[in-house]
């Protein structure tokens, strides 16, 4: 085969896109010795979205691993210049955040504590510090401000060109002026990329392609979901005296920041709702391209700009600019393995952050591509994510004038999302309003997260602490311990694993045995080569061939994808997206066996169905599969219906259960009755780092059975150090707090023992049965963190600045021996 202007005939991996993300790919692979990998790049390198970025290098992210990440990004640009040559323009200026209310400024409070903990350093300053450091920002409503001196600035065009140079130097090839036509497969796996300058072989791919990546990947059947919006800013003229090491701004409330530019301001901002760009797609001709600048759309935001800026006023304005930039549906990246196509990786849909994540994820897919593993988690942006609707371009251009909003505005818990709504319902979505179930959005899906039927209207009042709906929350968590719940999870991924070799698939991936009698439910991870958890589940035996998989509606593709590709291609099973076929009804409380006996001639004692059993049986006129499990920690059932007969059931629910006392509950319940079980959450407390024996959960694994993939690394972790691992996943509770004033658990809060740094707080908040602010919680101890240790105390949690005691357990506070849910 012979290739056009110079293309070789093969390479070890082709990336697509030369933007910062893709060249930062080819610089980490040839760095892990890949010799020979090649980007190519339809016009020039930057010339997308990368050149006329911000580039501002900030560090602390929302969890350890992507800080770890960005931290080293920030080490990665120190070093650049000097290995080859190519100046970056990086300056450690520092990052300085402004807090206009209270809120803002807890988390500032709280962004601290992280930082410590993360090893960066970071000052809380007070007004006259403030305006020493930045006498031109008006600081008269300023609470207070968050500095990390460790952040920095790039020039983006420069930083892109020293990746370049450190990659060719290495025996990388670029190819600019070379448009990827598409990517060539055989079986379904990549075999190669045709190029308008000829084809490639090769079996790895990444797309990097920026805000082209959506369409392109819909045409090859991959699901990248993101969009173009306009990014505006504007750089002022030259000011006297500015100094060149002036930190960059941030005032998230007013949606702006700010960075000295060779002696200038450059000033940008994300307005609440932006404008989709390019819904028609984006021109062949786009290089290095200016969009038209709308002054009447971006007034309000320059208005906040001149009012928190005075000076100004009587300043000139060089620039106004306005390029475009995209973003996902969700704000996060998407990267790692693209599950429809063995072979393609993708990174793409940074969010404005492709800058200060391009070191991370340039490491990280490099890692990938060559290890097939990332070095650190990223469960959070893994491309397997994505569900094959948001392919749909419509849905995205709408979604992204609000996601404009959403990178930079003001987060708190239960903040909603209020564009492309109302997409994916389950079968009950109206009888649930009419119930008074308030709903926020998971991937498309309309999810009930609590229920209130006289006021039925989302709460708009910013807190991170009590809320307007945690009397309702109170209600229906009570209702769980003394009563029943209903709660409709039908939006849960359901997959169905059938053939001859189905067992053999769950168990290559699964810690626990597959391999029971039908009518059984096992609950399991899924694990990686590290002994790490990729998925947690429970799985079902239907029948003799066949098991059907319950996970969380995020995890829908990615368990698929996870199974098939560590299965031998050899083995004769089928795996099938069951989700919308079945409806998911869990019932929960002391009287949920009442409920549900009064329904059905079969007997649901507990001497003939025991926890953790599955049966097929009558309920109402609907035939349903019912398993004894509970997420809240009480006497429950899971009940799996087809969808035809999810209203008639629930009807009937509810009619037999009006007497019993039952009443509708949603996902905040069912989220603080978890924490007060113990019950891992996935992506929060437990994921690709961690392991079933570290996390509390190695009675799901099963060392015995025949080879699983982790099995060896778990073996030996057990046997160095038996229940007592340098790492484990704990209960924790504060021991002076209330539910009206807190303090308040939720994430990343560190945590002391006799004042040294022991861990951090995975997740928590106010557990109602318990009436205690309660969490889980990551320890480290070299000797093991045991028992006698935890039971020595003097344990402490650092919030927004301040120490509180705690206590701390292996088990959970609620029912530690499960008596009641096995009852």
């Amino acid at each position: 085969m012979t290739s056009l202007n110079n293309l070789p005939e093969s390479a070890p991996a082709v990336i697509i896109g030369g933007g910062i993300i893709g060249v930062s790919t080819l610089y980490h692979l040839a760095k892990k010795g890949v010799e020979g990998a090649v980007l190519v790049e339809r016009k020039q390198l930057a010339s997308g979205t990368t050149w006329h970025a911000a580039g501002i290098v900030g560090q602390l992210r929302e969890s350890s691993a992507q800080t770890e990440l960005s931290k080293y990004t920030a080490r990665l640009f120190t070093e650049l210049e000097v290995e080859t040559g190519q100046a970056t323009g990086y300056k450690q200026n520092g990052t300085l955040h402004l807090a206009l209310s209270d809120i803002r400024a807890e988390q500032l409070r709280r962004n601290h504590d992280h930082a410590a903990r993360m090893k960066i350093e970071s000052q809380l300053l007070g007004i006259e510090e403030i305006n020493e450091i930045w006498p031109l920002v008006d600081t008269s409503d300023v609470h207070c401000g968050f500095l990390v001196p460790s952040n920095g600035q790039v020039n983006p065009l420069d930083v892109t060109q020293a990746l370049a140079k450190g990659a060719k130097a290495l025996g990388s090839k670029i190819y600019e002026h070379t448009r990827a036509i598409r990517i060539l497969t055989r079986n379904g796996k990549v075999i190669g990329v045709e190029t308008d300058k000829g084809v490639i072989a090769t079996e790895k791919v990444l797309l990097a392609a920026g805000m082209w990546s959506l369409r392109f990947a819909a045409e090859h059947g991959v699901t990248v979901p993101l969009h173009a919006a306009e990014h505006f800013y504007i750089l002022t003229e030259a000011i006297p005296d500015l100094p060149r090491t002036l930190p960059g701004l941030v005032v998230l409330e007013e949606r702006l920041y700010t960075k000295e530019d060779a002696g200038k301001l450059l000033i940008g901002g994300f307005e609440a709702r932006g404008k989709a760009w390019a819904r028609d797609g984006i021109p062949d001709s786009f290089e290095f391209d200016e969009l038209p600048f709308d002054m009447e759309h971006v007034e309000p935001v320059l208005e906040k700009f001149f009012t928190r800026f005075p000076a100004l006023e009587t300043m000139g304005i060089q620039t106004f600019f306005n390029g475009p930039e995209s973003f996902t549906p969700d704000g996060r990246p998407y990267i790692g393995p693209a599950p429809e196509m063995p072979g393609l990786f993708i990174a793409a849909g940074m969010n404005s952050n492709g800058i200060l994540n391009s070191g991370g994820v340039g490491l990280t897919m490099a890692a990938w591509m060559t290890d097939g593993q990332p070095p650190r988690a990223v469960a959070s942006m893994l491309a397997a994510r994505a569900h094959p609707f948001q392919k749909n371009k419509a849905y995205n251009a709408e979604r992204v004038t609000e996601g404009i909003g959403l990178h930079w505005g003001l987060h708190w818990p239960g903040r909603q999302i209020e564009t492309a709504r109302g997409i994916r319902r389950v079968p009950l979505h109206d009888r649930l309003l009419s119930a008074g179930a308030l709903m926020a959005e998971r991937i498309g899906w309309e999810v009930p997260m609590y229920f209130d039927p006289a006021n039925p209207v989302w709460p708009e009042r910013a807190s991170l602490g009590w809320q307007d709906w945690s009397q309702r929350v109170k209600e229906e968590c009570l209702a769980a311990r003394d009563q029943a719940v209903l709660i409709d999870q039908s939006m849960y991924g359901k997959l169905l694993v059938q053939g001859p070799d189905a067992v053999r698939a769950l168990n290559r991936v699964s810690g626990a045995e597959m391999d029971v009698a039908v009518g059984t439910s096992v609950y399991t991870q899924f694990l990686n080569g590290k002994g790490g958890i990729e998925a947690d589940v429970t799985v079902t035996r239907i029948a003799a061939e066949q098991f059907m998989i319950v996970t969380g509606h995020p995890s829908q593709i990615r368990d698929q994808a996870y199974i098939r590709s560590h299965a031998d291609p050899a083995w004769r099973f089928e795996l099938f997206d069951a989700t919308s076929a079945y409806g998911l009804l869990t019932i929960h409380g002391p009287k949920s066996r009442a409920i549900l006996q009064q329904m059905s001639a079969d007997d649901l004692s507990n001497e003939a169905f025991a926890f953790g059993a599955a049966r097929e049986i009558d309920l109402a006129f609907a035939r349903v599969w019912a398993i004894r499990r509970s997420f809240l920690g009480e006497l429950g059932y899971e009940l799996m219906v087809p969808s035809e007969f999810t209203v008639h059931l629930h009807e009937e629910i509810v009619r037999v259960g009006a007497a019993h006392g039952l009443r509708h509950a949603g996902m905040f319940a069912l989220g603080a009755c978890r924490l007060e079980k113990g019950f891992r959450h996935f992506g929060h407390d437990i994921g690709e780092e961690d392991t079933p024996f570290e996390t509390g959960l190695g009675f799901a694994v099963k060392l015995s059975k025949e080879d699983f993939v982790g099995r060896d690394v778990l073996a030996k972790q057990k046997a160095t150090h038996g229940a007592a691992t340098p790492h484990r996943t704990v209960s924790i509770m504060l021991e002076h707090a209330t539910a009206e004033a807190g303090p308040y658990l939720i994430h990343n809060e560190p945590i002391f023992k006799k004042g040294e740094l022991v861990g951090h707080i995975t997740s928590g908040g106010w557990g109602w049965r318990v009436e205690a602010m309660i969490g889980l919680a990551s320890l480290h101890r070299e000797a093991g963190v045991t028992k006698d240790w935890l039971d020595e105390g003097e344990f402490e949690v650092q919030i927004a600045g301040k120490m509180h005691a705690a206590r701390v357990q292996l088990g959970a506070f609620y029912d530690p021996s499960g008596t009641i849910m096995r009852g």
